[in-house]
């Protein structure tokens, strides 16, 4: 299991929707016709279904099935001139594992999280510490140029603030 390659192929709404509907593929996708694939590979869902419920190209589907078993998300079949997929579900539920052990946060963490905040801590400075001079703080957007003011017949430079630039001194 790659939780990376899994989290790229699920990062596109079709494939995520995809691998959704493939969890109940008889509600999603009615009963697939083929007997060949309740008997040798249940669960499982053509192409054309999963094209036809996605709207998008058989080459859109092709490209989107082909990321989404190479993540080893769904597992493939070809009966006669049809391909079947389904959900692996074994590569799902370590992928979901992996994901609540290394990536969310639990409960009891975030209980953990709380304890340690000082919610009363002022060691972080005030807005009156951190002001900004006021000479400093217009910042002058021109749309004839940077460097034309009409009223004042000068130069003046756009985005002074970030300069540190004082206005008398343009």
């Amino acid at each position: 299991m790659d939780p990376l390659r899994i989290l790229k192929a699920l990062s596109n709404p079709h494939r995520l929707d995809i691998i959704l509907w493939l969890k109940q593929p008889e509600k999603e996708f009615g009963v697939q016709v083929h007997t060949k694939t309740l008997i040798d590979f249940p669960n499982s869902v053509s192409v054309k279904s999963i094209q036809k419920r996605c709207g998008v190209s058989q080459s859109s589907i092709s490209t989107f099935m082909s990321i989404l078993e190479n993540a080893e998300l769904v597992e493939s079949r070809k009966i006669d001139q049809y391909t079947y997929f389904r959900r692996n579900e074994k590569v799902i539920r370590e992928f979901g594992e992996w994901y609540n052990k290394e990536v969310s946060i639990q409960s009891d963490d975030i209980d953990k999280l709380l304890k340690t905040l000082n919610l009363e801590d002022t060691s972080y400075p005030t807005t009156e510490e951190t002001s900004v001079p006021g000479e400093q703080l217009a910042a002058e957007i021109n749309t004839k140029g940077s460097d034309y003011d009409e009223n004042r017949k000068n130069k003046i430079l756009p985005y002074s603030l970030y300069l540190g630039i004082k206005e008398k001194e343009l």
